[in-house]
């Protein structure tokens, strides 16, 4: 199984860098067919093909139009790209050399062809790990999307059962959304839900996890937290969406969110405590919105769904 690579990258610049990536690797192979080719006729000139030259052109970085973003390159995947490349293009180099003063050595050949081979291994980890991230991200909003939730939640209900520290998660609704979709229409509506996410993460501690869960509907995952200390991080939460107009230059509103806030019960099914989770969010808007409201209780209730 593949690992996520720049996930915290904004969406369009690893769809454009993936792009760019892709790109390159496919001119680096046809700079291996122009280099077979020159191994068994070195002494034909030119390449098979000249727009890809010969051995400088192996070296996939020289067909990126972009640097990479240092989130990608700093990555340890994509370092161990670069040594294998690296490698590549000076087994080739030497293997070109004995090949213009006669026959060929195996074992040479078979150095390159295993080099060639760690080089395509670890340019598939790096392509697998970015469609990865991207899977894992909302393409509008750049959060997490509900998928990653599903795997992050019960991940971190599994560490809480082997640590003993408990954790929380919020269900976040967007007050009156419909409203704004109705009156200022779709587009900014986008807008809307771009500055809310971006908000919630400027609100929330470098551990915590916001996700889209769907619609105007985000859950936020608080780990290693009980239920009295995670009160005040959503407070802010709620304060900060609403705390300065969200505009798109020609139109502006104040908006406000709905909590529901509950600490996940041990060996309590995720979807359960998410359920109830939703029912405190339907307290709080039955409340009167722009609130959190805390439930204590794992046992089930009869609240309905809550509605925008």
């Amino acid at each position: 199984m593949g690992e996520s690579i720049a996930e915290n990258l904004e969406n369009n610049d690893l769809h454009r860098f993936h792009a760019d990536f892709r790109r390159a690797v496919m001119m680096h192979r046809k700079g291996r067919l122009n280099f077979f080719f020159r191994l068994h006729f070195p002494t034909v000139e030119g390449p098979l093909d000249e727009s890809v030259g010969t051995l400088e052109y192996l070296d996939f970085r020289h067909w990126l139009e972009e640097t990479p973003p240092e989130e990608v390159s700093a990555h340890w995947v994509y370092r161990e790209l670069i040594v294998r490349q690296d490698k590549l293009i000076l087994l080739a180099q030497e293997v070109l050399d004995e090949a213009i003063k006669g026959p060929l050595p195996a074992g040479q050949l078979a150095n390159l062809v295993r080099a060639m081979h760690e080089f395509d291994r670890f340019e598939d980890r790096l392509d697998s790990g970015i469609n990865i991230s991207l899977t894992d991200i909302d393409a509008l909003t750049g959060l997490r999307n509900r998928a990653t939730m599903e795997r992050d939640l019960a991940q971190e209900q599994e560490r809480a059962r082997l640590t003993g520290h408990r954790f929380t998660i919020a269900m976040v609704d967007v007050d009156f959304f419909k409203k704004v979709n109705d009156e200022y229409g779709h587009s900014f509506g986008d807008v809307v839900l771009e500055n809310l996410a971006q908000r919630f993460i400027e609100s929330l501690r470098p551990r915590d996890m916001v996700y889209r869960y769907g619609g105007e509907e985000f859950l936020v995952l608080l780990p290693e937290t009980p239920l009295e200390k995670a009160k005040p991080i959503l407070e802010r939460l709620r304060q900060r969406a609403c705390e300065k107009k969200i505009s798109d230059g020609k139109n502006k509103v104040s908006q406000s969110v709905s909590v529901g806030l509950i600490e996940v019960a041990e060996d309590e099914e995720i979807a359960a405590a998410i359920e109830r989770a939703d029912k405190a969010l339907y307290r709080a808007k039955e409340a009167g919105r722009n609130r959190v409201e805390l439930d204590h209780s794992p046992e089930p209730d009869k609240y309905p769904r809550a509605s925008s």
